[in-house]
C-alpha cells in the first residue's frame, strides 16, 4: 500500500512538472520549518519558473531567500520572496513579501508564536499589506518520518488596494488565521507537504480566504533539490474585481545553504 501511495505521488509529480497554470499567492512557513532537525542556522534559496494569469498572461521567475535560526528552545524565521515578471516583452516587479516569525518552545507539543509580514501584489491590485499577530502551534503527531500540526491565532491587518486608475481602498481588519499541515518522507530522496490555510474576520467567519498547497521535493544532491508546488486559493469576498479562484503550478530548484 505504501509503495502504491509513493508511486501515485511520483506519477503526479511527473504530470505536474510538464504542465502550465495560473497564479495564487502563498506564504508557506511549514516547508522551511521542516528542514530544521537540530539547533543552528539554516538557509535556503528557491528558484521557480511558472506561467501565470490574472487579467494578463505572464511568464515569471521567482526567487525565495529564507534564513532561520533554531536554538535549543526557540525558532526564528525570516522569509523573503520576489517575483520578476515578463509582461508583453517588458520586465516588471509584480509581487513580493517579507515575513518574520518566532516560535517559542519549539520542541513542545504546544508552542506560542508571534509573526509580522509586509506584502504587495501588483497583479491583483494589492498595493500594500501589513499584518502582525500571535497564536499557537500544536503538534498533532510526530511519528517515524511523518509530522502533522495545527496552528491558529489572531492578526491585525492593514491593506491598500487599487485597480487601474480607480480610487484606492484602505482596509483595517482583525482576522483569525489557521492552518493544518502534513509533511513527511516518501523515501530517502523525496519529501511531501500538504497544508491548508483559513483566514477570516470573526464577524464573517464563513466568508474566508482559503489556500491549499501541495509540495513535492526530490533530492538531486545533498544540497540541491527539485521542487514541484501546486497551490489554489479562494477568496469568498474579494476587495476589488478579481477572480474568487486563483491557482498556481510552479517548479524549480532549491539550494540549501
Amino acid at each position: 500500500m505504501l509503495r502504491f501511495f509513493q508511486f501515485s505521488l511520483l506519477s503526479l509529480f511527473l504530470l505536474l512538472i510538464s504542465a502550465s497554470a495560473l497564479q495564487a499567492q502563498l506564504l508557506n512557513v511549514e516547508s522551511v520549518r521542516s528542514d530544521a532537525d537540530s539547533a543552528g542556522w539554516y538557509g535556503q534559496l528557491n528558484f521557480n519558473l511558472s506561467l501565470s494569469q490574472y487579467n494578463d498572461r505572464v511568464l515569471q521567475f521567482t526567487n525565495k531567500a529564507n534564513l532561520s535560526y533554531f536554538s535549543d528552545h526557540h525558532a526564528y524565521l525570516f522569509l523573503n520572496n520576489l517575483k520578476l515578471v515578463n509582461l508583453d516583452g517588458a520586465s516588471v516587479i509584480s509581487s513580493g513579501y517579507s515575513h518574520l516569525r518566532t516560535t517559542f518552545n519549539r520542541e513542545n507539543r504546544f508552542s506560542p508564536e508571534v509573526f509580522f509580514q509586509y506584502q504587495y501584489n501588483n497583479n491583483l491590485g494589492l498595493q500594500n499589506r501589513f499584518l502582525g499577530g500571535a497564536g499557537f502551534r500544536y503538534t498533532l503527531f510526530d511519528e517515524d518520518n511523518w509530522t502533522g500540526s495545527f496552528s491558529t491565532g489572531l492578526m491585525a491587518e492593514y491593506e491598500q488596494w487599487q485597480e487601474d486608475r480607480a480610487p484606492a481602498i484602505d482596509n483595517r481588519f482583525i482576522k483569525s488565521t489557521s492552518n493544518l499541515s502534513l509533511r513527511g518522507n516518501l523515501n530517502s530522496q523525496t519529501t511531501f507537504l500538504l497544508i491548508g490555510y483559513y483566514q477570516a474576520r470573526p464577524n464573517q467567519f464563513f466568508q474566508a480566504r482559503s489556500i491549499l498547497e501541495t509540495q513535492l521535493q526530490v533530492k538531486i544532491t545533498q544540497r540541491i533539490s527539485l521542487s514541484v508546488q501546486f497551490s489554489a486559493a479562494y477568496d469568498a469576498d474579494p476587495v476589488i474585481d478579481i477572480p474568487n479562484w486563483t491557482y498556481e503550478l510552479s517548479n524549480g530548484l532549491i539550494i540549501k545553504l
